[in-house]
């Protein structure tokens, strides 16, 4: 399945090592953003929007809306505006509102205008609004992303934002305080729809969650997993085993001290430090990701078959000239050599500004703290069921978590929020109703998303060979049988959600 440069944005694999950045010669250089940056952090959120679209619709109306700092405080009267859109050309009097819940990410309408849920909205007669989550875009209870300043964002605080900011619609824009509420997203967005519908029944009357990683976990290995079984499926055993030959060829180097090498192999700004396992584990997270990027190039999964004839051309001897090549050839326009350097690796989430470039259009600094404090998602190499070897651990990523926010973040204090994101919501097991969760067999998020749940009122369904996100987009003669199956199966949930009397049971 091929997605145009018009469709949304994959995320979850379309992962630039920040360590391809520009030599020392240049401080501008060393300052511009990699180009895939955006997706370093952007492991929840499934896809995105695309980026610089514009909405052309008339009917699609802006507006601010007042919500507290803090939910929880009754001490505290500070409030904030985050934004929102709405759109009443669907709308019959009576019908309900469909809001597309919004993740880590400036709000954009596409998903309002331009997916299956926006079809189905028209079919209902429904009202359509989005909403802008706290911390992004223009969206900013705090005058800066200081640590201190960043304890406002917690799921918690975002799903009582999200709520009110709904009965305000219902009662002030829509005219119907008693109008039903469906809930759609993408990703993390997807999660927060799901939570939204468990935390409050009484408001929300179903959630369709696509793509939506509802099980924290610190030891993201399956993701590293599922990827290799991408390159499997549509690339070839051959590229998999050369990737594996690569990765374990440059392990053993290291094991034997000849780093020299891997610096002239992989170009690297200064030598590799033997000594110093966080650089270790860097080089190879940048390997990884690297050729994941690549692999997803122009937002078309057959890429991976591309980069696969590249790796495994037979003018190379070995897997690590392969892939030493494909990565020097694939961003020799976008830096002079690899900065293996720590600093370098979390220079973007250390910027506090809130106009600062990485947390204005990308919200690396934001997107990241919500990780380290309830969700981790901490693409570890630990699995021996993938190709990447098996040097990055979760380590790496806790010296992350300690150098942009401070050394309070223990091991035990990233434990204990993964932990209580699974109490609070119930991880795979939410006890929920009215719930649809939708997955991709080709989606690393379904590992950390429900693909097996079934009570009277809510189910849950894996499309084959489907990538990420292709069952948002509306129907089409490209759509397989299955994914087909998919998007209808979404529709008449929502009916049902509405009260209709289709039945929400599937063969």
């Amino acid at each position: 399945m091929k997605l145009s440069s018009a469709s949304v944005k994959v995320a979850a694999l379309l992962l630039l090592a920040v360590i391809v950045v520009a030599s020392g010669k240049s401080i501008d250089k060393i300052r511009r953003l990699p180009p895939g940056i955006e997706r370093m952090h952007s492991r929840r959120e499934g896809i995105r929007p695309p980026k610089g679209y514009v909405s052309q619709n008339p009917r699609t109306v802006e507006g601010r809306f007042t919500s507290r700092v803090n939910h929880f405080d009754p001490q505290n009267p500070d409030t904030f505006e985050f934004n929102y859109l709405h759109n009443d050309q669907y709308y019959r009097e009576g019908g309900p509102l469909f809001v597309v819940v919004g993740g880590h990410y400036p709000i954009n309408p596409y998903f309002m205008e331009n997916s299956h849920f926006r079809d189905v909205a028209a079919l209902e007669g429904a009202w359509l609004a989005t909403n802008e989550h706290r911390y992004f875009g223009g969206s900013n209870p705090t005058p800066d992303y200081s640590t201190e300043n960043l304890v406002f964002l917690r799921t918690e605080q975002v799903l009582f934002d999200l709520i009110e900011w709904i009965d305000f619609l219902r009662r002030e824009v829509m005219g119907d305080p008693n109008a039903r509420v469906i809930l759609h997203g993408v990703g993390y967005g997807g999660a927060l729809a799901s939570w939204a519908r468990q935390r409050f029944p009484s408001i929300i009357d179903g959630a369709w969650a696509s793509s939506a990683p509802v099980r924290a976990t610190t030891n993201f290995e399956e993701f590293a997993v599922e990827v290799g079984n991408i390159i499997r499926a549509k690339g070839s055993d051959e590229c998999y085993n050369r990737i594996f030959q690569a990765f374990n060829a440059a392990e053993n180097l290291v094991d034997a001290g000849e780093t020299d090498t891997l610096s002239e192999l992989f170009n690297t700004c200064e030598p590799v430090d033997v000594e110093n396992s966080l650089e270790i584990e860097l080089f190879f997270f940048a390997m990884m990701l690297s050729l994941e990027a690549a692999m997803v190039e122009d937002y078309d999964i057959d890429n991976v078959a591309r980069v696969c004839d590249a790796l495994t051309d037979e003018q190379f001897d070995t897997g690590l000239d392969a892939v030493s090549a494909f990565l020097l050839d694939r961003y020799a326009n976008e830096r002079e050599c690899f900065d293996l350097s720590f600093e370098n690796f979390v220079r973007y989430l250390t910027d506090e500004a809130i106009d600062a470039p990485a947390n204005v259009e990308f919200g690396l600094r934001q997107s990241n703290y919500h990780d380290c404090t309830e969700f981790g998602y901490f693409e570890t190499t630990t699995s021996p069921d993938q190709p990447f070897g098996t040097r990055v651990t979760y380590d790496l990523f806790l010296a992350e978590c300690q150098a942009a926010y401070g050394e309070w973040l223990t091991k035990d204090v990233v434990y204990e929020g993964v932990r209580l994101t699974n109490f609070h919501f119930g991880a795979d097991d939410p006890r929920i109703t009215n719930v649809l969760y939708t997955n991709g067999e080709l989606d690393p998020l379904r590992t950390v998303s429900i693909t097996e749940y079934t009570n009277l009122l809510a189910n849950a369904r894996v499309t084959p060979r489907a990538f990420i996100g292709g069952d948002i987009q509306s129907i089409s003669g490209m759509d397989s049988e299955e994914l087909l199956e998919t998007k209808k199966m979404a529709e008449e949930y929502i009916s049902t959600w509405l009260g209709s009397p289709i039945s929400p049971f599937r063969k």
